[in-house]
């Protein structure tokens, strides 16, 4: 999840609005034509390996998933036309019998077996995504089986949205160099890769001839990379693009000239802090930061692109198992924190440091992170806290990936909460197991009471009863306040006049391969 960061997806909500920024329609002016071309900020194109957080865009083009998600979130059919559950841990997948790669080699079960244990490697990053998983195995030709570690009811959207499946003979002949420049890297999907330029940042694809779904729409694609969102706009504007993912709609659309459609999403804000880090493990310094920062002022410096929001499980997720009034019932039972600057102070005069204290708050330079730190250093100086905000280079943050979460003890960052189930954000941000490094409990908070909570919510499929477990766990979290949650940011797309995705959704980005979705003019 960390390093899913920097990928603009999310999930929720089907209706498109319009972001109601800059004047025309400019990027894309010049016309793809039968080519594609995409842009893509921050992206790491020196190894596409699956296993690998940052491949996910460049290899969107030509893996696929065995499930896929509706525009409404459901689980539907992919490379697997059917899905059954023999009991509550297994789930038996039966794969279609018209897939072939791109080689020309039939799809078998042992290809996907074989791709999803691949994935599982705890040396990966991304290993996190597949932990509910006991065994995957290939039962005959055309049936893979999923053995579960205990019945999990979020378990049904991994499959969906994660788990690209490749030729693994092609990935056992190229051995180490598998996913660099593309080595070994055989797919599924509407594409093939022709090119990988590691040093400019570019991927070129041609359309797969014998592609499983049909034709597609483009006969070629060009995925380029961009150090940021100013170049990537200034390129759209001179009609060098047709689709990019702006971060920051607002200025994106003035330097574009384009206007930018955008959905709402569980892309969540928090302010992080670590629990087991003093001053930060004082619950009265936690709870002066909650009241002490304006969510509104944060929303806006990060352009508007986001709705407050004051639960680590953002309500359109709760609205998945509860109706809008018990939504509404649960969130006014419990604090949510309202920018409240003498409760802020009120709380500080409880802690260990009612003088304040300094401290120093790391982030990337990347989309509004700077910016949003900047912001909240300022806010919290009202506290006497003193928080000097260090810039860091994007080596520098990656390095943080594999050290203990108490080398940066406070952080502001957003999660790509990426699933329509609630229970996405309790069993990566909250759970103890999830303090290890590389994990995504980065507060380091412990709370066997949530665990179990955790538990009881992922074990049955009731609404009820999940509503229950979650609204206790969110009741007890917001009296220990390890997360300030600020914002479920939106999810955005910036078109240009040649090309149309009529069902763009929060889904959009995280169905893979999304380039089916984009249609000509």
């Amino acid at each position: 999840m960390r390093r899913a960061r920097w990928a603009a997806v999310g999930a929720v909500s089907t209706a498109l609005v319009l972001a109601g920024c800059a004047g025309g329609k400019g990027g894309g002016q010049g016309g793809g034509g039968d080519e594609l071309r995409v842009g893509i900020v921050g992206l790491d194109f020196s190894n596409i390996d699956p296993g690998q957080g940052f491949a996910r865009q460049v290899d969107a083009f030509m893996l696929e998933y065995l499930m896929k998600l509706s525009a409404t979130g459901e689980v539907e059919p992919n490379l697997a036309e059917s899905v059954e559950q023999r009991d509550d841990v297994t789930y038996v997948y039966t794969l279609r019998d018209d897939v072939s790669f791109s080689n020309g080699e039939k799809l078998t079960a042992d290809d996907v077996a074989g791709s999803i244990n691949y994935a599982r490697n705890p040396e990966f990053s991304e290993s996190f995504r597949y932990g509910d998983i006991a065994d995957v195995v290939a039962e005959d030709d055309k049936t893979v089986v999923v053995t579960l570690n205990a019945p999990t009811a979020s378990f049904q959207y991994v499959l969906a949205m994660n788990g690209y499946i490749f030729d693994v003979s092609e990935q056992e002949s190229a051995g180490d160099d598998f996913g660099k420049a593309g080595a070994g890297l055989v797919g599924t999907g509407p594409y093939v890769l022709d090119d990988l330029n590691t040093s400019n940042g570019k991927a070129t694809y041609s359309a797969n001839e014998d592609y499983w779904g049909g034709d597609t729409e483009f006969d070629s694609v060009t995925l380029t990379g961009f150090a940021d969102e100013n170049s990537e706009a200034l390129a759209f504007r001179t009609g060098a693009l047709d689709v990019a993912f702006p971060a920051d709609p607002r200025a994106f659309a003035s330097a574009a000239d384009v206007e930018v459609t955008t959905v709402p999403g569980t892309r969540q804000g928090l302010f992080v802090m670590n629990t087991q880090v003093a001053p930060w493990n004082d619950v009265h310094v936690r709870r002066a930061v909650a009241y002490a920062i304006n969510k509104d002022d944060i929303v806006n410096v990060i352009g508007g692109n986001a709705e407050p929001d004051s639960t680590i499980i953002p309500p359109s997720q709760l609205l998945s198992i509860a109706t809008q009034d018990e939504v509404d019932s649960l969130l006014g039972s419990i604090e949510t924190y309202d920018f409240d600057l003498e409760a802020a102070k009120a709380e500080m005069a409880q802690s260990t440091v009612p003088d304040g204290f300094e401290a120093e708050l790391q982030t990337p330079s990347y989309g509004g992170y700077v910016e949003a730190s900047q912001a909240i250093a300022g806010q919290l100086s009202e506290l006497g806290i003193t928080l000097t905000v260090r810039v860091l280079s994007e080596a520098e943050y990656t390095n943080t990936f594999s050290q203990p979460h108490t080398e940066v003890p406070v952080q502001y960052s957003f999660f790509n909460n990426r699933t329509p189930d609630p229970g996405g954000m309790p069993k990566n941000a909250l759970s103890s197991s999830a303090t290890e490094i590389g994990q995504n409990n980065f507060a380091d908070y412990v709370n066997p009471q949530v665990d179990e909570l955790i538990a009881k919510g992922d074990a049955t499929t009731d609404p009820a009863e999940r509503f229950a477990a979650y609204s206790e766990l969110l009741a007890i979290v917001a009296d220990d306040v390890p997360y300030v949650p600020l914002y479920a940011g939106n999810i955005n797309v910036a078109l240009g006049d040649a090309v149309e995705w009529p069902t763009f959704n929060a889904f959009s980005t995280d169905v893979a391969p999304y380039v089916l979705e984009i249609k000509k003019k």
